[in-house]
């Protein structure tokens, strides 16, 4: 036998048909975190046991009645998908709907438009759009919310099934919005721009929790309302962060490369049992320490020392 044998680099071209064993990243490492609503009580992979009708933020906080953010990317995607018998979705076929229509799934097919035209297809009847919204973890005057390593904490929400409406009429809502412009000089282009990507971030989003009705009763759903609005020079800022997380964003988002869908504890169940209905409340809860935080003035923002 020579020593060539022995020689890895000869063997090289075989690495793409090997198998690593790949661990989970631990929700505490995410550089995004799941909300979701607790469809039961349950104790989670830490020990914490997550009680039903409360706001967690999968690896960072629990039991929370409001949520504040600061949104940073908006992304609508397509997602065809079924539920195993262990309640986890399977994708079947996703589009990240990248650039103008039209728009490719994973399955190589032409994505229909909208609702109709997907309804008119046999595979793609069972289509449905999702929104994912980022952003940063915030008091209620907009303060980032940092980890003990000085970074700032992601956080998503996931618009799926009934949760989705809520979140589609905020953000249609803030596109509506007639707000002195950021950009000048301004013009139509900038201002078409301003619309559909600024104005939701001018301001602190603040989450809660309500119902909505279906046919198998009352769901938990994402009530979403704008708080705290920012100074300009913090909206740059913003702006700023979102370009910089944008990749970051396609990583974990993008699950025609391969990734598996992104959920919360509580996005697994199709259905609410009777049990399981939440009262409605639309209003973030406010402690002592957090109403004397509205006093708003650009000192309380510094992005400019955050690590990331």
């Amino acid at each position: 036998m020579s020593n060539g044998d022995f020689n890895m680099e000869e063997y090289a071209g075989l690495a793409e048909t090997g198998f690593e064993s790949r661990k989970p990243t631990d929700p505490e490492k995410e550089f995004f975190h799941s909300v979701y609503i607790s469809g039961q009580t349950r104790e989670n992979h830490i020990g914490i046991e997550e009680r039903e009708g409360k706001l967690q933020i999968r690896g960072v906080e629990y039991n929370l009645d409001g949520v504040n953010m600061i949104v940073t990317n908006v992304k609508e995607v397509l997602v065809k998908s079924v539920i195993t018998p262990k309640r986890q979705e399977n994708v079947t076929c996703f589009s990240y709907k990248s650039g103008p229509p039209p728009w490719k799934g994973t399955t190589n097919r032409i994505c229909g438009e909208n609702s109709a035209q997907r309804a008119a297809n046999e595979f793609c009847n069972d289509c449905r759009s999702q929104i994912i919204v980022s952003g940063v973890y915030c008091q209620l005057n907009g303060k980032p919310i940092l980890n003990e390593e000085g970074v700032p904490v992601f956080v998503f929400l996931r618009g799926k099934g009934m949760k989705y409406s809520n979140i589609s009429e905020y953000l249609n809502d803030a596109f509506k919005m007639e707000l002195t412009p950021i950009f000048e000089p301004a013009t139509e282009e900038s201002k078409k721009f301003e619309r559909a990507v600024v104005n939701v971030k001018r301001f602190v989003t603040n989450v809660s929790i309500g119902t909505a009705s279906s046919n198998f009763g009352d769901k938990a759903v994402f009530v979403l309302k704008t708080g705290t609005e920012l100074p300009k020079s913090v909206v740059i800022d913003i702006l700023k962060i979102s370009k910089k997380t944008l990749y970051n964003f396609n990583e974990k988002f993008d699950w025609s490369k391969g990734k598996a869908p992104v959920s919360g504890y509580g996005d697994q169940s199709t259905e609410v049992t009777p049990d399981q209905q939440f009262p409605t409340d639309d209003q973030p809860v406010q402690t002592e320490e957090t109403k004397k935080e509205e006093g708003l003035s650009e000192s309380a923002f510094n992005f400019d020392n955050i690590k990331f």
